[in-house]
């Protein structure tokens, strides 16, 4: 045996059959690990100003980035990308939302939209901060 490096498009599909078939193992009448992926953009005109990336399986939404350009924060623009990758998931079965954030980022802004901490760990990636694990139940708020 030996273990090398593998691009994650090549190794995918490959692994994926495994934990499927895992899955199936275990007498639980789980759906199909299928990920839908979610990409949204806003734009100024012609002008790209920020955008939010995301992934759903299982009825979990995972918000993997979320940024707006430095000028234009403070405007919205984030709270409006979030509501509507929070809206696409939604309609396609999300359940919950989850994501992290660093403390020098934005888990107030996260919070203010009704996002809660459920995780934490101390002193990554440097020394006084902190990284958070936050989540949202997406059935019981239409709006965030």
């Amino acid at each position: 045996m030996h273990i090398q490096e593998l691009s994650v498009d090549d190794h995918i599909p490959q692994i994926k059959p495994f934990m499927d078939q895992f899955n199936s193992n275990q007498e639980l009448a789980l759906p199909p690990y299928d990920r839908v992926h979610f990409s949204l953009a806003a734009y100024e005109g012609e002008q790209y100003i920020g955008g939010v990336v995301g992934s759903m399986v299982w009825g979990l939404l995972y918000i993997q980035l979320l940024a707006v350009d430095h000028v234009y924060r403070g405007k919205g623009i984030g709270a409006d990308l979030l509501q509507a990758i929070e809206d696409q998931a939604r309609q396609q079965g999300a359940k919950v939302s989850e994501l992290t954030t660093m403390s020098w980022q934005a888990p107030q802004f996260y919070m203010k939209y009704g996002y809660t901490i459920f995780g934490e760990i101390h002193d990554i990636p440097i020394e006084g901060q902190t990284k958070y694990y936050m989540k949202k139940n997406l059935l019981s708020s239409t709006q965030s």
